[in-house]
């Protein structure tokens, strides 16, 4: 299971990290936790990106086929996918809007003329 995990980054290409392995070289295990990895990360929500339909999610993925991702491994999410044994769950996280998020910002400081801040000045002084 290890190797499988550690070396999931790793791309068909040899550009993948962390040993920079080509095809073969990356054992099966991890060639299919790339995929199932790379699955979830798009069709979820991230702070960098919106979640994916399944369906944009696998076009992506099968135009990263033979260059990051084995395409063996692609067939098999298909189908399994097809087969309607992944699902997707959906969960929304409530953020707060513009007029929630302006709510909870304090009070600007009052603006006063050039003539009510000397005036404070000299009464502190």
């Amino acid at each position: 299971m290890l190797p499988g995990i550690e070396l999931h980054h790793e791309a068909l290409d040899g550009r993948g990290y962390p040993y920079g392995l080509k095809g073969d070289q990356i054992p099966l295990l991890a060639r299919v936790i790339a995929v199932a990895d790379t699955f979830d990360a798009l069709t979820t929500n991230r702070p960098y990106q919106h979640a994916h339909t399944p369906e944009e999610a696998l076009k992506i993925i099968h135009s990263l086929a033979g260059k990051r991702l084995d395409p063996e491994t692609i067939a098999a999410l298909v189908a399994v996918y097809e087969r309607g044994e992944i699902r997707i769950q959906r969960i929304s996280i409530k953020r707060p809007v513009a007029a929630d998020a302006a709510a909870n910002v304090p009070p600007a400081a009052p603006v006063r003329s050039d003539a009510e801040v000397a005036n404070l000045e000299r009464t502190r002084a």
